[in-house]
């Protein structure tokens, strides 16, 4: 296995700013309805859907993407790439600190996403979903029908039952507001609807404010499909494509819109919620595709919005693009259109491998999947073929001064025999200046079953790879080769810990169905332990994990010196002080008895006299 990066050639340079095509339109819309989640009647939560593939992605509608896959794979064939095996990071990995199978009873594809409040109420969706977990442990508070938990406010089609149906479903935590925002979509023609829905306070159990926006709201035959948000101080964002009636979702799209809300008249049940339109968004007469609305790295932007798009569905393309929505609703309407262009090309990714070779996980086209601004940078990942490879890797673009002169360095991280999958990316803390992320992604290949995992990128270098839950089995859901693998994943801060970041992702389970994990990662430069310093790593193994008896630690030091060993719980706080012990220059073991300790997620630090420092190493007390 070759851990492969690219960043060579990869400075991006200002092309223009243009003032864009979109043009704004005002809306309302009417309270629908109110909804206390925890009572809800929903006693069988059934689910029904097809093992066949969705019919608005048939196999006549797919041909696009897969000529584009197919023009990849001759240009960028798979291959052990001949370069040197890249040696242990010195960049520290992410920390899983909590970790939990969060809601699975999901539809095809599962498209999962997730938030979690300062007061550790997690939600979890899924396609048909949504569950409320308590994110210290990951019990299940409660798990709801999405169609069972909007209907009850009128959120149906009582012409035909047939059209009723909720599908990719998002949520998001507002920490300006301490509440919940959840989106999904219903049907895709004329009743296609999206339903927005504002917690009323921080429990996500409790009340939630209902509203209905239309897809067609043109009366152009379109419905809204694959949304995407954020959230800024005084507004909700939610961006889609438009797709004609009865057409795929890449040959009859028209144009991606941008919906602004006022999200504290959502918040307090406003009738009517105000809201407004961005459309023809465009660059060069050609619209952009697949908007996305960058997130908050630690605190929630004002008045302005941001966006990124690329040429998603190109083979081999320089292109990306930065729109930036002005002011709030009612404001400027100087939307405008910046595009940037890079001698690193990004294309198409190909599917991923599985060990079951004929069956592969779909990864769809190469749009942008997660973004984080912080001060006067953004960081960005999207998935691309990794051109030394052929394998399917993880375009990460930086971009500075954004608001101003913006350049970007683009980076391309692949492993030869894995192909990497729906990453998303939040903001991790920043140390010397430099903005730390964590980068979260599915993985498969021909050797491993389908898991989820991160790394940690500390503004110059990428950490080893965190196996966040590991695949039990291959991936077969659909009669067909080709498996959905999802659309996206989530990702976002930890709003009460700097450094850490929670995530939700998908891994092959025995039965060959979804697995659905959640968890906290932690960055090991903040969680309150004594850092490692500059080019004094030390190495170190622990085993076994998870632990029911004791722990050992296999570690190597440079010179002899007292070495200070100390447990931490999950949130980065001293449980205990193991010893102190001289350890002479070389190869050294600890081994502890783990009774005294509660279950739970735990790891071992070790701080030399002279300076030298082991990483934290995670254990689990079973």
């Amino acid at each position: 296995m070759r851990l492969l990066l690219l960043s060579l050639g990869a400075l991006l340079v200002l092309s223009g700013n243009v003032l864009g095509q979109g043009r704004v339109k005002k809306f309302t819309a009417p309270l629908a309805g109110k909804v206390v989640l925890r009572d809800v009647d929903d006693k069988y939560n059934v689910n029904v859907y097809s093992l066949e593939a969705p019919e608005v992605e048939s196999e006549r509608d797919m041909e696009l993407l897969r000529d584009a896959k197919a023009q990849v794979a001759k240009m960028f064939p798979r291959r052990q790439t001949a370069t040197a095996k890249k040696g242990t990071s010195a960049v520290p990995a992410p920390i899983v600190t909590i970790g939990f199978i969060a809601d699975s009873m999901s539809g095809i594809p599962p498209d999962n996403y997730s938030a979690v409040s300062t007061g550790n109420k997690g939600v979890s969706v899924m396609n048909q979903n949504i569950a409320v977990h308590d994110a210290t442990n990951g019990n299940y508070l409660y798990r709801k029908g999405l169609m069972a938990f909007s209907t009850s406010v009128g959120l149906n089609n009582t012409i035909s039952f047939a059209p009723n149906y909720r599908f990719d479903p998002k949520v998001v935590y507002d920490p300006e507001a301490d509440r919940f925002v959840c989106v999904m979509l219903n049907s895709t023609n004329q009743y296609n609807w999206i339903v927005l829905a504002f917690s009323q306070t921080n429990d996500p159990a409790g009340t939630w404010n209902f509203y209905k926006l239309y897809g067609n709201y043109a009366n152009d035959t379109t419905w809204f499909d694959y949304p995407a948000i954020s959230t800024t101080k005084n507004e909700f964002f939610l961006t889609g494509n438009q797709i004609k009636w009865d057409s795929s979702w890449q040959a009859g799209f028209k144009q991606t819109v941008i919906y602004q809300v006022n999200k504290w008249g959502g918040y307090n049940g406003d009738t009517p919620l105000h809201y407004q339109i961005w459309d023809s968004i465009g660059f060069n007469n050609k619209p952009l595709r697949c908007l996305y609305p960058l997130n908050p790295g630690n605190q929630l932007l004002g008045n302005e919005q941001y966006f990124l798009s690329n040429r998603n569905f190109d083979v081999s393309n320089d292109s990306v693009f930065l729109v930036k929505v002005p002011d709030t609703i009612g404001g400027s309407t100087a939307l405008t259109v910046t595009p940037i262009v890079s001698s690193l090309h990004y294309g198409v990714p190909p599917n991923g491998r599985q060990p079951d070779t004929s069956i592969t996980l779909a990864t769809n086209d190469g749009r942008v999947l997660g973004g984080f601004i912080k001060d006067n940078e953004l960081q960005f990942v999207s998935e691309s073929v990794h051109p030394a490879s052929g394998a399917s890797g993880i375009y990460h673009g930086i971009i500075s001064n954004f608001a101003t002169s913006p350049v970007l360095t683009g980076r391309m991280f692949s492993v030869d025999t894995l192909d990497f999958g729906y990453p998303n990316i939040s903001y991790a803390g920043n140390t010397g200046g430099a903005n730390h992320s964590i980068i979260s992604f599915e993985y498969t290949g021909p050797k491993r079953f389908p898991g989820y995992g991160a790394v940690l990128f500390d503004g110059s270098d990428y950490s080893d790879i965190t196996v966040i839950r590991g695949g039990d089995s291959t991936i077969k859901m659909l009669a067909q080769k080709e498996q959905r693998w999802g659309d996206y994943s989530g990702s976002q801060p930890d709003w009460g810990a700097q450094g850490a970041v929670w995530v939700e992702g998908i891994f092959g389970r025995k039965d060959r169905r979804y697995g659905n994990y959640m968890a906290r990662l932690a960055s090991p430069y903040f969680v309150g332990i004594p850092q490692v310093p500059a080019g004094t790593p030390g190495t170190s193994k622990l085993y076994p994990v998870p632990a029911a008896e004791y722990v050992r630690l296999e570690f190597s030091v440079q010179q002899e010196q007292v070495f200070s060993f100390y447990i931490y719980d999950a949130m980065g706080r001293v449980v205990d002080k193991i010893t102190d012990y001289l350890c002479p220059a070389g190869k050294n073991v600890i081994q502890f008895n783990t009774a005294p300790l509660p279950p739970g997620t735990y790891f071992l630090r070790a701080a030399g006299a002279a300076g030298e420092a082991l990483p934290a190493k995670t254990f689990i007390r079973k």
